[in-house]
């Protein structure tokens, strides 16, 4: 007898209702048991709170913008508290920048293994001409 998979957010067809929630793995590329930890809204929001801290703003489509996204489906499907957080997110939560030549290169982690790496340039500045 064969098991069924859990499905992708995006494979559940509309109308539908999740028997599971999201979890890690569903939405990044991570393993062990991160990738089988539901997303939870509060770690949404501590993801969010690092974004804004470290990088003065939150980026759309970064980390905090996919787990809000998936902590919301969790959370209306019933298969997760508004208050709760995973495991993971309670152990650790970062966001660092390091620069890089034109730019910086951001990386999100949740327990430890990264989430999102990318890399963003530095505006340019018009310099006055010098006579």
């Amino acid at each position: 007898m064969s098991q069924r998979q859990p499905q992708r957010p995006s494979d559940t067809p509309q109308g539908q209702t999740r028997t599971e929630p999201i979890k890690y793995g569903d939405v990044f590329d991570v393993s062990g048991g991160l990738s089988e930890q539901p997303v939870a809204p509060r770690d949404a929001a501590m993801m969010q709170s690092a974004e804004s801290r470290t990088l003065g703003e939150i980026p759309k489509g970064g980390a905090a913008a996919t787990m809000q996204s998936a902590a919301r489906r969790n959370e209306n499907a019933g298969l997760v508290d508004h208050d709760e957080r995973s495991a993971a997110a309670q152990e650790r939560m970062t966001v660092s920048e390091r620069a890089v030549p034109g730019g910086r290169v951001v990386t999100e982690s949740v327990g430890g293994q990264v989430v999102e790496e990318y890399e963003t340039p530095v505006p340019v500045t018009s310099r006055p001409a010098v006579t």
